[in-house]
């Protein structure tokens, strides 16, 4: 007899959620990062420490990546939009579909599976029924056309590796779960579970099996639940209360207080995000703007509908895990990391709004890159702004512009650097606070170690060394994420925006 896991059941699950993401910020066909990331499951599930922690588990079906949008543009170097997998744990007879967090790289995860919020998609259509009578009552469930996507997406995914044998006939997850379950009288439990995009997609995802188990599981043997973490409100209020209705106490939500994602789309627990880390980080006019970009979506796509209610949470009445402000986090950043993030935001852009011409922009941002270079880690913003002033004033241009440009370029540092600090307090506490709350930190080392020995043995390349501390490390996650926060940050800078902060002086 097996001795019992070190971790409980809410636990495992939570970890086989977060190995959805492992070939996150990966670039390379899709074929080839299934493969990979199916070569990490089973060296992971495979180990006598793992499975000490989590107990026997096996991969039954997948796993699938799909790249979307413009991350499939280039084939050769496509970026994971979703990736699915289901795994078996044969000893409690419980099954897990995992569905992968937003990808930090994926531009189609951003902009439409988690920011098309301005336009809503009954969910009747979601379940294929547009023949019910309620499907254009303005207070009937509906979701974002994000989430509607996404659950299109993941439908459709279709794996050729079943039980343990590659090269089977592809079976998409409805046609797997119907082939394993639909003469099945044995009583199994069927958790659907993902952070971040995940938490939406995978509570969507759940409630539609759910609805549709007829279809795959006629002897009503299989009891589906969904526990979804650090998950956005999918859906209008009608739709939360008709999850609620389905899923009853069949839904476990796990979020972090401190976490501003599961506060969205959800319009006033939105207005609070500015002052979640408050004293620690007062927000300024920038990030407060951005949040109220993200209020006005969520506004707009439930405006058509008022009868349905505003974007609510699933299961609102859940406590939250008592996340705790990362301190060192919200500490003064260096310099060279503030600039790093202004430059890869569009610093090109930027100064074309200022006025500034082509030529004396070009100079600046030299001047600048290779402040960064000389800084490296080292120097203060204060100590930034001295030096920068100092390279100004040797351009060859009026000293009196010069002296404006330089004091508009000083409160937009100053306000990137905020944005900058409250964007790295965000990722601590929406990735990496999370297996500390929920209690299995224990994996990753363990996790890394086991990737890392496939580094070793050249089953993997280079770029997987460490890829738990990559993944789960605020800054980097940053850096990556920047391009789509900087067009964001970028359309807030209109003419009435520049005038109020007086950066329309040039």
């Amino acid at each position: 007899m097996n001795p019992k896991p070190t971790f409980n059941y809410v636990q495992s699950v939570f970890t086989l959620n977060m190995f959805a993401n492992l070939v996150s910020d990966k670039k390379a066909p899709d074929e080839q990062l299934q493969l990979e990331l199916s070569l990490m499951l089973n060296a992971i599930f495979n180990d006598a420490d793992v499975q000490s922690l989590m107990g026997q588990w096996q991969v039954v079906w997948g796993p699938v990546v799909g790249s979307y949008g413009s991350d499939a543009n280039n084939p050769e170097k496509s970026i994971v939009s979703n990736a699915l997998y289901v795994a078996y744990n044969a000893a409690d007879n419980q099954y897990v579909v995992a569905t992968s967090a937003t990808n930090p790289i994926s531009k189609y995860g951003w902009f439409v599976e988690d920011f098309d919020v301005r336009t809503m998609v009954p969910w009747v259509l979601a379940l294929n029924e547009p023949q019910a009578t309620n499907t254009l009552l303005p207070a009937a469930p509906r979701i974002s056309n994000g989430s509607y996507l996404g659950l299109m997406h993941l439908l459709s995914m279709q794996s050729s590796t079943i039980n343990g044998l590659q090269n089977a006939a592809p079976q998409t997850l409805v046609q797997f779960l119907t082939s394993t379950f639909a003469g099945s009288n044995a009583q199994t439990q069927l958790v659907v579970t993902g952070h971040s995009l995940g938490g939406a997609m995978s509570s969507v995802l759940g409630l539609y099996l759910a609805q549709t188990s007829k279809t795959w599981n006629p002897t009503n043997s299989v009891n589906v639940s969904s526990m979804p973490t650090a998950g956005a409100s999918p859906g209008n209020k009608a739709f939360s209360d008709h999850h609620s209705k389905v899923m009853g106490m069949r839904t476990i939500r796990f979020w972090n207080k401190l976490d501003p994602v599961p506060h969205g789309w959800q319009p006033d627990l939105l207005e609070l995000v500015p002052f979640l880390y408050y004293p620690f980080l007062k927000p300024g006019d920038l990030f407060k703007g951005l949040v109220g970009l993200v209020v006005e979506q969520s506004l707009q796509g439930t405006l058509p509908y008022p009868e349905g209610g505003f974007y609510t949470q699933l299961m609102p009445q859940v406590s939250p895990l008592p996340g705790q402000i990362n301190v060192a986090s919200a500490a003064n950043p260096s310099a060279a990391s503030v600039l790093q993030f202004l430059i890869d935001m569009g610093l090109d852009e930027l100064l074309i709004l200022l006025k500034v011409n082509k030529m004396l922009a070009a100079l600046i941002i030299d001047g600048i890159n290779l402040l960064v270079k000389e800084f490296l880690n080292q120097q203060t913003i204060d100590q930034f702004m001295d030096a920068l002033r100092a390279k100004l004033a040797a351009l060859p241009v009026d000293k009196e512009w010069i002296e404006k440009l330089f004091v508009v370029l000083e409160s937009i540092v100053f306000e990137v650097e905020n944005v900058f600090l409250f964007l790295i307090q965000l990722v601590y506490q929406h990735v990496t606070s999370y297996t500390y709350l929920m209690g299995t930190s224990a994996m990753h080392p363990l996790s890394q170690a086991i990737i890392n020995n496939l580094v070793a043995t050249n089953s993997l390349d280079e770029s997987y060394t460490n890829i738990v501390d990559k993944q789960s490390n605020p800054q980097l996650i940053v850096q990556q994420m920047t391009p789509m926060i900087g067009s964001a940050l970028l359309s807030l800078l209109t003419p009435a925006f520049l005038a109020k902060k007086g950066w329309d002086i040039l």
